[in-house]
């Protein structure tokens, strides 16, 4: 098996959102997942990006097949300046056990250096034991235990909400 890490590109698109269905199983959230290929096309590779994406091909007997991904993008931290927010990293299960995820890791750490990034930030569901204490391996903090920071998240209508809000302002 030869697998390449490599920056996505639009004809990849399919073959990320067949990924991210993929993790959606394996997150139990299968339900939620409205993404459509031509959200990830407009969002990723349009004229406005607000995304980037890495994939993980593995590249075998002429075929090659998309095993992985990490999708990524650009935060601000007032006190550091310039970080990343790492989305999703995901490798088909097949897969696992063999680099695969640390090359994408790595992928989006790598971006991180060259753009001066003081951070990488993430976030992992409380049940998936593989996956924090992979993380914990390669050196990460879980926020939660150790400075007692919690993840909240606001939609529909209560962004509509706070939104009226700043119309009565």
């Amino acid at each position: 098996m030869s697998t390449v890490v490599r920056t996505a590109v639009e004809t990849d698109c399919q073959g990320i959102l067949d990924l991210i269905m993929e993790l959606a199983v394996y997150e139990k959230m299968e339900d939620q997942v409205k993404m459509k290929v031509e959200t990830l096309r407009d969002d990723g590779f349009g004229a406005d990006k607000y995304f980037q994406c890495n994939v993980a091909e593995n590249q075998e007997n002429g075929t090659s097949k998309l095993i992985g991904y990490v999708l990524y993008y650009y935060i601000y931290s007032t006190w550091e300046g310039k970080c990343l927010y790492m989305e999703d990293l995901y490798v088909s299960p097949e897969y696992r056990g063999r680099g695969v995820g640390s090359k994408l890791m790595g992928s989006v750490c790598k971006v991180a250096i060259e753009k001066k990034c003081a951070r990488v930030h993430f976030a992992v569901l409380g049940w998936n034991k593989p996956s924090i204490d992979y993380y914990k391996r390669q050196g990460a903090v879980d926020l939660t235990d150790v400075e007692d920071w919690h993840l909240f998240r606001l939609t529909g209508s209560a962004i509509e909400k706070m939104a009226a809000k700043c119309d009565a302002v």
